[in-house]
Formats: structure tokens, sequence, C-alpha cells
């Protein structure tokens, strides 16, 4: 097997595989090759995930909406629509 150097690594996105690899049990380059892994796949199927799988992944699967959120987020659905923006005057 190869290895893999990555650089200039985003230090929060280090320390999300690092929750993510203590919380699987598995080694940080074994949580990085399992993230690699899915998202070469998921490329190769020609199925890009769709936003909200996106957004699991960006949030981990322990993330979920507070009451106050989703009650803003219902709210929302049911407010008027706003007239667009006018970009001519």
């Amino acid at each position: 097997m190869g290895d893999l150097l990555i650089r200039n690594l985003d230090e929060t996105l280090k320390q999300e595989l690092q929750r993510q690899a203590r919380q699987s049990g598995r080694s940080l380059s074994e949580e990085a090759a399992l993230h690699l892994r899915r998202s070469l796949r998921t490329l190769q199927e020609g199925n890009p995930a769709s936003a909200g799988q996106r957004i699991r992944t960006l949030l981990g699967s322990d993330a979920c909406w507070t009451p106050e959120e989703l009650a803003f987020l219902e709210a929302s659905r049911h407010a008027p629509m706003r007239e667009p923006p006018r970009f001519d005057e």
C-alpha cells in the first residue's frame, strides 16, 4: 500500500476527521482513506450526493436541528414571497 501526505490541511477539517476517527475506533489515516473512498465511489457512480447528504457529511452524523431552528424554518416556509431584486435601476 502507498502513503499519502496532505499538506496545508485546514485545522478544522483535521480536528473533525480526528473526532470521527475516535468515534468509529479507526486511526486518522483509516478515517481519511474511508472518506476518500466514499467520495471517489460517488463520483465514479455518476450519482452526486444531494445537498442534504453533503450538508450531513460536513456537519457530521450527530448534528441535528434545535427546536428554535426548526420553528424558524417552518415559519419561513409559510412566509409570503418577497419581491425579487431589480437590477435595471
